[in-house]
């Protein structure tokens, strides 16, 4: 479905792509069994979402300006990027030899960093028998209104009148009658640019490749603003970005398909590069220099004169 630059489906099209892992209105017997045990497919236990927000739902359709206006399916459950797009990364550095995925991994650095998930296999050649990646997952935040109302037609079977639910909605908090929510891109060049920098800093110092896996849109997004110098698969790197995409088919189980695009290869001291001479980069100066006099109460381009 593809409209015109600055239109969007707010308000005639359900925002609801997925809920717990399967097209929300899928009938198949295992959406079923995992909306009545509120569980996550891709985890493989208990929806995350829905224990912290009462909210089940994986993805939503959004027109991005700067997408040309098409309405797509943008995952906003870093969850949703599990399974095959994890597996991929791991199949990627490892090929056939079997590796051990774990989760939720806490490095002792400090900062105290929390790495998504760490494959490893024993490997004689290493210098401790270990062989690594790290791998974090990206997804995209909603930013504006949110989608709460549409969820709760959802949950109340009743999505042919989901529009009333936010109408609903607004006369309850006494605002207008609209379904305004959006994709956060923001944070991509924001907290993901700047993780990626300090995660990747810490793995190359402990000799630990890092795989960042996102939709190929939410890559396009970075690479527009962070445009680090990618290098080939004959060359060390140190951080591999994967941009998966929804191809609009399902599985075998009835979950919709999210395939590679996309893989780009890097190296760290290319990444920071780009990262510090781009929009970015002065953005995070322009921001740390508000703190700063913000700490100290003092408007900008004031001086705070002592004497040593």
């Amino acid at each position: 479905m593809v409209q015109r630059r600055g239109q969007n489906g707010r308000g005639t099209v359900f925002p609801i792509v997925e809920a717990f892992g399967y097209p929300h209105d899928s009938v198949t017997p295992e959406a079923v069994k995992v909306r009545s045990e509120k569980a996550c497919p891709f985890a493989g236990g208990p929806c995350e979402k829905y224990r912290q927000y009462h909210f089940g739902y994986c993805s939503v359709t959004y027109a991005a300006n700067w997408d040309k206006g098409q309405q797509k399916t943008y995952a906003v459950c870093d969850h949703r990027l599990d399974g095959p797009p994890v597996e991929w990364a791991v199949a990627d550095y490892f090929g056939s030899d079997q590796a051990t995925l774990v989760s939720e991994v806490m490095a002792t650095s400090k900062p105290r960093l929390n790495i998504d998930y760490v494959a490893f296999s024993d490997d004689p050649s290493a210098p401790d028998g270990t062989r690594l990646i790290a791998i974090e997952t990206q997804a995209i935040d909603l930013r504006g209104g949110g989608v709460g109302p549409a969820w709760e037609a959802w949950e109340a079977d009743d999505v042919a009148n989901w529009r009333a639910y936010f109408t609903a909605e607004a006369e309850r908090k006494g605002r207008r009658d609209t379904v305004d929510y959006g994709v956060n891109t923001g944070n991509v060049y924001k907290r993901l640019g700047t993780q990626v920098a300090v995660k990747g800093e810490y793995l190359a110092q402990i000799d630990i490749p890092l795989y960042v896996v996102m939709q190929h849109s939410i890559l396009e997004q970075l690479r527009s603003r962070i445009n680090f110098t990618p290098v080939g698969d004959d060359v060390p790197w140190n951080i591999t970005f994967a941009g998966f995409e929804y191809d609009g088919n399902v599985d075998l189980g009835g979950k919709l398909d999210i395939g590679l695009v996309e893989s780009v290869r890097t190296t760290l001291p290319n990444y920071l590069e780009a990262m510090t001479s781009s929009r970015e980069g002065a953005a995070l100066r322009s921001d740390f220099v508000a703190r700063v006099r913000k700490k100290k109460k003092l408007p900008d381009g004031q001086q705070n004169l002592f004497a040593i």
